[in-house]
């Protein structure tokens, strides 16, 4: 399961680093080596994500893989273009790697998140176990059950509606950690389409320090949504007056939707 908004990374006419040790196409008659090439394919957006965490990663190598994703994740640049898959086929938007070097907050997760998480889903214990490997079993009676809509400290949120008719109403709980590097205090600031009510409890976060963590929550409200409307989207920003703006997508949509 992969939870959308996750992140959009450019494919096509990528520059990418090639090793003397082949030629430009491959072939054997071919002669010509090359430092650089164009490559062209949505493929080439996984290596290049991928240096780009390892990049994010050589800065703050005590970062988890779960900060790091939400480091590139909230300070993506919006797409300018969208269609009517909106975020879920854009994402949270392009990467800046040296943005995220400096998110300001992330979310991070645990390996007792994942867990509570797939305790929500409806995952048993030989289901967890065989997940996350190893010979200890994993018993959901063992675990805080997951809070909210949907139970995990991800950089965005989202809301399925199952029966496309019904109202929207759901709650999200997040923990965010301070990374900067002075005291900051965060206030909330939020976008929404017509007909969705988005509140933020607190509105405002105040950090003192690096690590400090704090917990909010969001509250999504909404009538049934029209038939020609498959989507809402809205957007929370964290700023502070040091120029950090984390970015989350909160994004309802209908069942059944396939991109």
């Amino acid at each position: 399961m992969v939870y959308q908004p996750d992140i959009a990374a450019p494919g096509i006419d990528i520059l990418a680093a090639y090793s003397k040790q082949t030629t430009i196409t491959g072939y054997p008659m071919d002669k010509r080596r090359a430092v650089f090439n164009i490559i062209s394919g949505t493929s080439m957006a996984c290596p290049h994500v991928a240096a780009a965490a390892a990049y994010v990663k050589s800065f703050h190598p005590d970062w988890s893989p779960a900060a790091i994703k939400s480091a590139l994740m909230t300070t993506a640049i919006p797409m300018k273009i969208k269609d009517e898959t909106a975020e879920l086929g854009s994402g949270a938007g392009q990467i800046d790697p040296t943005k995220a070097l400096n998110p300001g907050l992330v979310y991070d997760l645990s390996l007792s998140s994942y867990i509570r998480f797939l305790c929500k889903e409806g995952y048993n214990s030989t289901n967890i176990s065989l997940l996350v490997g190893g010979k200890k079993r994993y018993r959901c009676s063992d675990f805080k059950p997951a809070q909210g809509a949907d139970g995990l400290n991800y950089p965005t949120m989202h809301l399925q509606l199952k029966n496309p008719n019904s109202t929207i109403s759901a709650v999200f709980h997040r923990t965010v950690t301070h990374v900067g590097y002075q005291s900051s205090v965060y206030k909330a600031n939020v976008v929404s389409p017509e007909g969705l009510s988005v509140k933020v409890y607190p509105s405002s976060l105040q950090f003192s320090h690096q690590q400090q963590k704090h917990s909010f929550k969001v509250t999504v409200k909404g009538g049934s949504m029209a038939n020609e409307t498959s989507i809402l989207s809205a957007l929370l920003k964290w700023k502070d007056s040091h120029d950090h703006s984390v970015k989350s997508y909160i994004l309802v949509y209908k069942g059944g939707l396939m991109f």
